[in-house]
């Protein structure tokens, strides 16, 4: 088979059923291929003559426009539209280029990695490959961790096959009864007998009892710290990613895997292996029990077993899909009220309530009936094994019955027998059903381990160290960078920057202003080139160090849900009283705050809702402020306040700054004429750098962007925000 340039991912088929599947382009041909590989459409190259993404509510599809006419090559929810609206362009380039170059290729397998072993689809080469993570890998990773638990596990195990054995021990004892009282004793005996054997089997009922309620303690301890370590773990690995990883992904998906995930698994670990264990002992230890009494008629009931198990075998695979149908659909779901609830503010504002409403119901009518089709399939399956298991009941009975009229068994044999024999399919009927709790578990685990197991892209160099006394000395050595591969952002840049310098950054939308600063927060590495801190590469110097000496303040305002003394001292939890004042100050916010009614202790809502854009700006600012840090950067700081403000806070600013390198962008003529020097920047690229009047004077890009904002009054220049938006 012929290697793919491109792979795209769909998981909707035609009948808008929830499928994997994958779009192979080749050098000389489109196929499409089902989850198993096997081929569904097959185009030339030569036939296609444009390939177009229509978006559908919900997701979208591809069409292929051929000489025979417009033909659907993949179809896909929400959960892969992102993705194949970035690989459009590659996509477009395939339908027009006869071949590609080496470099293009190696390119695009970059970017649409595969899975060496099964061929998915993944974001990254780093990525963990979510399906090659199944069955047994999967076991394995939840084996290995539960190694930390091996003492409570032992210990729990030996209460498991002790309850088993002792559950093993009332049928024999009814038998005893009853063949006791069968007997032809006098009735002394038959009482002393009565007392004895009643007396064991309570006993024995106590036992079980407390043996049971070891083993659910046991269970709960080991669950409830295991949930714990997962949900920590997840977690950790989600802080340690960059800002690519999220960049390409839906993060409320994560909200569901760390919340719901976890407790699946927790509950697997409570009580799932202890149900697993006991009912695979049961049947074994029955087994025995059976073969003991009568090993003719155990031989007559092991007979339908194998097709049994067969026809389970050949279900799994079904119930896997349908779990993974539904989870995407719930995922689909939660995605949907996540994002809704976060633009409420538009919905409500172009009225679109009723469209979301119709959106919504849609996507959670096709998870009900996702849920509704695995229910159905139990629901069928368990009056079916309750059939099965009753009339091999009643056939035991029957040969059991005539065992008895000739002598070759007792009442109490058959009596013990017809009990275990209940007992034996209990656990062979759970063992059967149980297919859809197992694939839940371990769709579940291999979600969790998707994101444990992918490693972060941006990390540290072993010999990484922490900084010194930073003086804010920072180089861009021939920096090149693309949140994508094939579309750069930024092109050689070379800049050095002064300690206490003040850089302002200008220039049109999409120029790379934001992606400069982000780079040196390390939020993202450099695809070429490198960036220097007082000499050292970023990657020299751990990432926790590197950014307790650089205080950002972003355009958009994020506060956490808190008092608004924790979110100034959010990068300072240790900050006293006073030095969250002077931050405040600074910053031109002790003012507003104080004229709250609780004042520092005043709540500011989810994302800071309580406070104006003015005053969350504000509160961002003195959360830098107080940070000390010798690094500086604003991005947009003061947007969101007014002229007057703007004014207190620059005064205040110019105080912050000395001593600081800062970099700021910013819209405002009053803001770019403080800094030292001006660099502009269009289409990636540094194009001019000096002092306002020097630029001005020049006549290049930064005179065009400020005549072209200024109007007739002569009145202080805006650089419209249309232009610097990122």
């Amino acid at each position: 088979m012929e290697e793919a340039w491109l792979t795209l991912q769909g998981d909707l088929n035609r009948n808008m059923q929830f499928e994997q599947l994958q779009v192979l382009f080749t050098a000389s041909k489109l196929l499409v291929l089902d989850r198993e590989g096997r081929q569904i459409l097959h185009i030339p190259k030569q036939n296609v003559e444009n390939i177009r993404l229509i978006e559908a509510l919900g997701g979208g599809y591809l069409v292929a426009s051929t000489a025979k006419g417009p033909v659907e090559i993949l179809r896909f929810t929400e959960m892969h539209l992102d993705s194949c609206r970035k690989a459009l362009s590659r996509v477009e380039q395939w339908v027009s280029k006869d071949s590609f170059t080496t470099d293009k290729r190696n390119d695009l397998k970059d970017r649409n990695k595969t899975c060496a072993h099964c061929g998915r689809v993944m974001r990254s080469a780093k990525d963990s490959c979510m399906r090659c993570n199944r069955k047994w890998s999967t076991v394995s990773h939840l084996l290995q961790r539960s190694r930390a638990y091996s003492a409570s596990m032992i210990v729990m195990g030996i209460i498991v096959i002790l309850t088993v054995l002792v559950s093993l021990a009332p049928p024999y004892i009814i038998k005893w009864i009853i063949d006791g009282i069968s007997a032809p004793v006098g009735m002394g005996g038959v009482s002393s007998h009565l007392l004895w054997m009643s007396g064991l089997l309570a006993g024995i009922y106590i036992l079980q009892a407390l043996l049971q309620m070891i083993e659910g303690y046991t269970a709960i301890s080991i669950g409830g710290r295991f949930l714990g370590e997962l949900r920590r773990d997840m977690f950790h690995a989600l802080m340690k990613q960059s800002m690519r990883f999220f960049d390409n992904r839906q993060v409320s998906q994560y909200i569901g895997r760390i919340n719901q995930d976890t407790d699946t698994i927790k509950d697997f670990m409570s009580q799932g292996i202890v149900h697993l264990t006991s009912q695979l002992l049961s049947a074994l230890f029955i087994l025995g029990m059976l073969f003991y009494l009568d090993w003719r008629m155990t031989l007559m009931i092991l007979i339908p077993l194998p097709p049994l198990g067969l026809f389970v075998m050949r279900l799994w695979p079904k119930v896997r899909e349908m779990w993974y149908s539904q989870w995407q659909s719930s995922i689909h779901v939660q995605n949907m009220v996540g994002e809704a609830l976060q633009g409420i503010r538009i919905i409500k504002a172009f009225s679109k309530e009723n469209d979301e409403k119709e959106r919504f119901d849609k996507a959670n009518s096709r998870f009900v009936n996702r849920m509704i089709s695995i229910q159905n399939l139990w629901m069928f399956m368990t009056p079916v094994l309750t059939l099965f298991i009753s009339l091999f009941v009643a056939l035991i009975w029957f040969a059991g019955g005539r065992k008895v009229l000739e002598g070759g068994m007792t009442v109490g044999t058959l009596s013990a027998y017809a009990t275990y024999l209940i007992m034996f399919f209990g656990p062979v009927k759970w063992l059967a059903q149980s297919a859809s709790w197992i694939n839940e578990v371990l769709g579940s685990a291999e979600r969790i381990f998707e994101v444990i197991h992918t490693p972060a892209e941006v990390t540290d160099d072993e010999e990484a160290q922490p900084l010194s006394k930073v003086r804010g000395e920072i180089r861009y050595n021939h920096v090149g960078f693309g949140y994508a591969k094939d579309r750069r952002i930024l092109h050689g840049i070379d800049l050095h920057i002064a300690p206490g310098e003040m850089i302002g950054l200008i220039g049109p939308s999409g120029a790379g202003k934001s992606t400069l600063i982000h780079l040196l927060c390390r939020f993202y590495d450099p695809d070429e080139g490198e960036i220097l801190l007082d000499g050292r590469r970023l990657s020299s110097i751990r990432q926790e160090e590197l950014r307790k000496n650089i205080g950002v303040v972003f355009q958009e305002t994020f506060l956490f849900d808190g008092t608004i003394a924790q979110n100034i001292a959010y990068g300072n939890p240790e900050a006293e009283a006073q030095d969250i004042i002077q931050a405040a100050m600074t910053a031109n916010a002790h003012d507003f705050i104080c004229r709250l009614p609780h004042g520092y202790e005043t709540k500011v809502g989810e994302r800071g809702h309580r406070l104006s854009g003015g005053e969350r700006q504000r509160i961002a600012i003195a959360r830098a402020v107080l940070l000390d840090p010798p690094i500086l950067i604003l991005d947009e700081a003061t947007s969101s306040v007014d002229v007057e403000t703007e004014a207190a806070i620059q005064e205040a600013m110019d105080k912050v700054i000395q001593g600081r390198t800062t970099i700021v962008i910013a819209h405002r003529l009053s803001t770019l004429q403080r800094a030292d020097r001006l660099l502009v920047l269009e289409g990636g690229r540094l194009v001019e750098s000096g002092s306002h009047e020097e630029l001005l004077n020049r006549g290049g890009v930064y005179h065009r962007l400020l005549h072209a904002a200024q109007g007739a009054s002569g009145r202080e220049v805006w650089i419209p925000m249309q232009e610097v938006a990122r």
